[in-house]
Formats: C-alpha cells, sequence, structure tokens
C-alpha cells in the first residue's frame, strides 16, 4: 500500500474523533506506564490515574456503550495475553488516559502500482528482535526455566521473597515486555521488577495466586503483595542469577 498523507484529527475533540473511527481505524498516543493501564485486563477502563503524558502509540478501531458507559475499542499491541484478547475498552468523553490529544489518520491509501518489491537481504522484520544465545537449547521464547539457559537478552533472576528462578527480559522504555511465552502459558508478562542496585526494570509473568499452576506452564504461580509470579522450582541455585524485587504497580518509566 501507498499513502499520499495523513490527517490530524482535532486535539481533545471526542465527537471529532468519533466521527474519524466511523469511517477507517484512528491512530493515537496515549500514556501507557501507569498501572491503571498496564494491568489492565477487562471491562471499560475508566480511571483518572490512568495520565495524559503521551509515551505510547495504539489503534482507535471502533466505539460502542456497555454497562452504562461509553466507551472506544482500542487494539494495543502487547500481544492476545494482555487485556481482552490484546485490546482495551476505554471510557469515552474523559480523555482517559490522554486518548483524544493525538489522533490522525493516513490519507490516499491505494495498492502499490508494480510487482511487490523483492525480499530484502536477511532475515525479514517479523523475525524474532533477539535471536537465542547458543547455550540456550530450548530459545523458542522468553520466560524460560533458567537451568536450560537463557536467551541472550534475559537475564536469570531471582525474586526476593518469591522462590525459584526464571529468565527475564529487561523492560523496553521502562513499560514493554516480550510477549513471547512458552508453550501453554497464560499468564501475562508485566514490566513488575526491578534491580535495586542499578534502577533496570526486567519483565515477569504476572499470574493468579490459588488458580490452577497451569497458567505458569512447567513454572508456578508464587503469591507476594496480592498478585502472583511465574518461577521454577528447579531452576539451579548454584548458577550466578540476578536478585531483583517485585515493583508491580510502582512501575513508571
Amino acid at each position: 500500500m501507498t499513502i499520499t498523507g495523513h490527517t490530524d484529527v482535532p486535539a481533545k475533540n471526542e465527537d471529532a474523533l468519533k466521527a474519524a473511527v466511523s469511517k477507517q481505524p484512528v491512530s493515537v498516543a496515549i500514556e501507557a506506564d501507569k498501572s491503571a493501564f498496564q494491568l489492565y485486563k477487562s471491562g471499560i477502563l475508566d480511571n483518572s490515574g490512568c495520565g495524559t503524558n503521551l509515551d505510547h502509540g495504539v489503534l482507535v478501531v471502533g466505539y460502542g456503550t456497555g454497562s452504562g458507559k461509553d466507551y472506544w475499542k482500542v487494539k494495543n499491541s502487547w500481544g492476545a495475553t494482555w487485556g481482552e484478547e490484546g485490546y482495551i475498552r476505554m471510557v469515552r468523553n474523559k480523555n482517559q488516559c490522554g486518548i483524544s490529544q493525538q489522533p490522525s489518520y493516513p490519507t490516499g491509501a491505494k495498492a502499490a502500482s508494480g510487482p511487490s518489491p523483492g525480499p530484502s537481504p536477511g532475515p525479514s522484520p517479523p523475525t524474532p528482535p533477539s535471536p537465542p544465545s547458543p547455550p540456550s537449547p530450548s530459545g523458542s521464547s522468553h520466560y524460560e526455566d533458567p537451568k536450560d539457559g537463557c536467551q541472550s537478552d534475559e537475564v536469570d533472576i531471582q525474586i526476593q521473597g518469591v522462590s525459584g528462578a526464571v529468565c527475564a527480559p529487561a523492560c523496553t522504555l521502562g513499560i514493554f515486555c516480550p510477549s513471547d511465552v512458552p508453550t501453554g502459558v497464560t499468564a501475562a508478562p508485566q514490566c513488575a521488577l526491578q534491580d535495586s542496585s542499578s534502577g533496570k526494570k526486567y519483565c515477569a509473568l504476572i499470574c493468579s495466586p490459588g488458580s490452577n499452576d497451569s497458567q505458569c506452564g512447567a513454572a508456578s504461580c508464587k503469591s507476594i503483595q496480592g498478585t502472583g509470579l511465574c518461577t521454577y522450582d528447579d531452576a539451579d541455585s548454584n548458577l550466578p542469577s540476578t536478585s531483583v524485587e517485585y515493583v508491580g504497580k510502582a512501575v513508571v518509566v
């Protein structure tokens, strides 16, 4: 496809945004570093604590009314394990998370003429962002058992107050986490850990304590501060590891 330009929807005008969304999906910027957004699971998000300091791009794909509230239906990019299968419903007419501040959509879209360009050299864009390190035989996803080796962009971590260990990737921009999880895992990746000495933030698989441990696959769900974290009990305690703290809702950029 090619486009000739774009149209900016008037800022903080949700009637204008609704008119635009009725014709095509609209790109918007929101604030996504607060727990109100990061830990969303379902329902209509109506929380003034979400903030309006824009730091993340999402796509408004529709709107509706439910439970007595008007809402926007928004597609996120954190995978189907987050929110309502990758989507979130956000309350309308309250500038929720700054949703109405920078909307825009492309114009003049049409199919590109001529044959499609040939493949670019090297791996295509959809390939994983980091190849698995050589000592990692499993190497199929992030959040693996450290005893089998961690990927090159992960560290073997032990969480203070939680038994076991897990391979954890660092958070990108302080909020984003890889969404590829081991087969069978339904726990959601979240930026919820921090190395107190360096300040670096890491991702963890968030589970529900007391539920079936199958949500963690081969790992198990450990309870801490009212939530759950997936760790592997058979991790080799003799391997060097990084000690981190669970900071959960305190994670901000």
